[in-house]
């Protein structure tokens, strides 16, 4: 059996880190890289990580998607000749390859699935647009796909009702425990409890309540300091983030710490009391194994995707009542038994989790499912 491992959408942030740790495994366990074909986007990690490595396998595509799109209708199926391919697994999204060759994907945008949240809410009119017309093509796509790999259950559960998907598997994430240990200095003080924020100027992330929940937790005297790992990039939402922060003067009690590098992430976490993930919607996120595995406790939004991953691990908050949060942050300073709670839940879920040698396993084992079916 023959793959084409497609990695061309992969071009930052989580999902190139998924296929990193995908292909560190078939190179790490004696799989048969003969049988394994790969297209990767051009100036990405991925790339750099092939040059470097002793596989020569591969193609490299541009990183715009219509020039990629471009390539795969017309070069693709000489490709797929040329290499004997047998079947196609797209880790995220879904190339418009001949469907002649079976073709899995991952799927990972999760608001396709949740039609009564308005994700684009904050987007208008042409942007909107640009966004509502990649969803109808992502749709379009996933039907397209013979089978469908989640990593979110609920998800999985909401495309047989909505696309009526017939071919289907939940795969959990895993998380790559070997962390480096550069320091990173923060400038709160250390006797302050500190909440982190790890995202960018993406306002899923629920990051404008910062000033707000500082606000109201000076109200109360509770000597609190958040830290965001958003860029310091003078964008639209970095200037309202820090004139609000003036506005509400609390300005003392947030760091905007820009992009963390991969080696200073066990001392981000090492460093701080919570974290917080209040988006409206996620297929999955790092930061909650993440969060387990560093023994924190997770404060989260009380929605369907949250409760379907995190379980009896994370405190659950209504996302946008400020007062509430507050509440439940004074709630766990206050209480250590509620934190011991909260971090033996996450340890016990973790605890479930695939290694990333077990998930790439699990995935090739679907892969050869899907092909030998009929």
């Amino acid at each position: 059996m023959n793959v084409l491992v497609n990695l061309a959408t992969l071009k930052k942030g989580g999902g190139q880190n998924v296929g990193l740790n995908f292909l560190k495994s078939l190179l790490g366990n004696n799989h048969n890289l003969a049988n394994y074909y790969f297209v990767v986007a051009k100036g990405g990690e991925i790339e750099f990580f092939l040059e470097a490595s002793i596989i020569t396998n591969y193609t490299v595509v541009s990183q715009n998607p219509f020039r990629r799109i471009l390539f795969e209708c017309f070069k693709g199926g000489s490709l797929l000749r040329q290499q004997k391919i047998d079947v196609i697994y797209t880790i995220f999204g879904i190339g418009l390859y001949p469907k002649r060759i079976k073709q899995l994907s991952g799927s990972a945008d999760s608001n396709i699935f949740f039609p009564e949240v308005d994700f684009w809410v904050h987007y208008k009119g042409l942007s909107r647009l640009k966004k509502k017309i990649i969803d109808k093509y992502r749709v379009k796509a996933l039907k397209r796909a013979d089978a469908v790999i989640f990593e979110n259950e609920s998800m999985m559960m909401r495309s047989k009702k909505l696309f009526k998907l017939e071919h289907t598997t939940y795969i959990k994430a895993s998380i790559d425990n070997r962390f480096d240990k550069d320091v990173l200095s923060l400038k709160a003080p250390k006797s302050t409890k500190k909440g982190l924020f790890f995202c960018g100027w993406q306002k899923n992330k629920n990051y404008e309540l910062i000033p707000f929940l500082a606000k109201e937790l000076k109200n109360r005297k509770i000597d609190f300091h958040f830290i965001i790992t958003a860029p310091i990039d003078n964008s639209d939402e970095h200037i309202e983030f820090k004139n609000n922060l003036e506005i509400f003067d609390v300005k003392d009690m947030t760091s905007i710490i820009g992009q963390v590098k991969k080696g200073e992430i066990a001392s981000l976490y090492g460093q701080v009391d919570f974290v917080f993930l209040l988006s409206k919607l996620e297929s999955f996120s790092n930061n909650i194994i993440e969060t387990w595995f560093f023994k924190r406790p997770l404060i989260v939004a009380n929605e369907e995707w949250s409760k379907s991953i995190c379980k009896e691990a994370a405190k659950y908050v209504d996302r946008n009542d400020v007062k509430l949060i507050v509440d439940a942050i004074e709630e766990l300073v206050k209480n250590k038994e509620d934190c011991k709670v909260l971090v033996e839940g996450g340890i016990q879920e973790l605890a479930t989790y695939p290694s990333i040698d077990e998930k790439t396993n699990q995935e090739l084992n679907y892969i050869k499912k899907i092909y030998e079916a009929h």
